[in-house]
């Protein structure tokens, strides 16, 4: 081979960092198709898993983008770092080839998370609302298939906190939720079908999705339904100080459940992220091996950081609520829930 030959030979030759650049997927991008091998011989056969049109970034799918699957499923919409982000669409293909829209709506890091549409193919259930983490979480309506309707709080996919539920009968329900389920302070408003209205009301405490103590009373006349001017009355009740016997009741439920409703709400539920603060600040102050949990006598020192000073008989009384005893150590998690117990919210 002589020289000049030689010579032009090399100047066609790409160095590393060149191939790559014009490897690199950047910008708008024609119809990327991904593919994947059936069997291991070699010229075996070939199968496409999914493909890509859109708009990419140092080689991943970033911007605006369609990704389909082999299986049917369909992502438009907004994109980063190869990840759904932003706004976007999400349709999966039924068994008669028609797709199903599951979910529109925001996205970040791949899930759904912010306001969105969601419809669930398995149970017909139609959810309009917030997401947190791919599940619902804030505000937000759902549409059961049954013709029931919630509007209210929900965390983990799952009703919690107030909320409004309408029932397909009529009746209608206002209260608190925890997990999906009625547990606290609720109003039970009963539909009568043939005067078209609702006739009486039941106010009391809920547990376990459960009315446990509460009063029925007997629904003004509504002038947009005449029947109602007929009462359906309510027996009288016959308890020597009725209100008395049912506060008292309602109180002793109360207090029964206070350490159940502690344990399955979310600190982030009880404080303000103020609050967590200093009370991670005061059991951080205490715990100064940190281990990570308190000795029982190091309950009283941890609170007095935040203001608070039990008596003996108190702190026995709220530790027993947690299941514990003074021969337990305490976590975080436990002491914060024992400052709640000892300064509950407002029921």
């Amino acid at each position: 081979m002589n020289a000049s030959k030689s010579s032009m030979m090399a100047s066609k030759l790409l160095t590393t960092q060149e191939q790559d650049a014009l490897a690199s997927r950047t910008g708008p991008r024609r119809t990327v198709y991904y593919t994947k091998q059936l069997s291991n011989e070699a010229g075996g056969q070939y199968a496409r898993t999914h493909q890509y049109l859109g708009e990419w970034k140092n080689n991943k799918w970033e911007g605006k983008g369609t990704l389909e699957k082999s299986d049917g499923e369909r992502y438009v919409g907004e994109w980063l770092a190869g990840q759904r982000h932003g706004m976007g669409t999400l349709w999966e293909r039924q068994a008669d080839g028609s797709l199903h829209k599951v979910y529109s709506g925001q996205w970040a890091h791949g899930r759904m998370a912010g306001k969105g549409h969601y419809m669930d193919k398995k149970t017909g259930d139609m959810y309009v609302g917030e997401f947190q983490g791919g599940m619902r979480a804030g505000m937000g309506i759902c549409t059961y298939a049954s013709g029931d309707v919630y509007e209210g709080e929900w965390l983990n996919d799952k009703r919690h906190g107030f909320g409004v539920f309408d029932y397909k009968s009529g009746d209608h329900f206002e209260g608190l939720w925890v997990e999906d389920k009625k547990e606290g302070k609720g109003v039970h408003f009963y539909y009568h079908a043939e005067k078209k209205a609702h006739t009486k009301r039941y106010d009391g405490e809920w547990v376990d999705d459960v009315p446990k103590c509460g009063a029925y009373t007997e629904m003004p006349p509504d002038q947009l339904a005449p029947l109602t001017s007929i009462p359906d009355p309510i027996p009288s009740i016959e308890l020597i100080d009725a209100e008395g016997v049912l506060s008292q009741r309602l109180n002793d439920i109360r207090a029964e459940r206070t350490a159940v409703r502690t344990k399955r709400i979310k600190l982030e539920e009880h404080f303000t992220p103020e609050e967590l603060e200093a009370l991670r600040l005061a059991f951080d102050r205490i715990d100064t091996a940190g281990s990570g949990v308190l000795a029982y006598e190091q309950l009283v020192p941890a609170m007095q950081q935040v203001g608070m000073s039990p008596d003996p008989m108190q702190l026995i009384s709220v530790v027993a609520q947690l299941g514990k005893s003074a021969e337990h150590t305490f976590t975080f998690a436990d002491f914060a829930q024992l400052c709640d117990l000892l300064s509950p919210v407002e029921q």
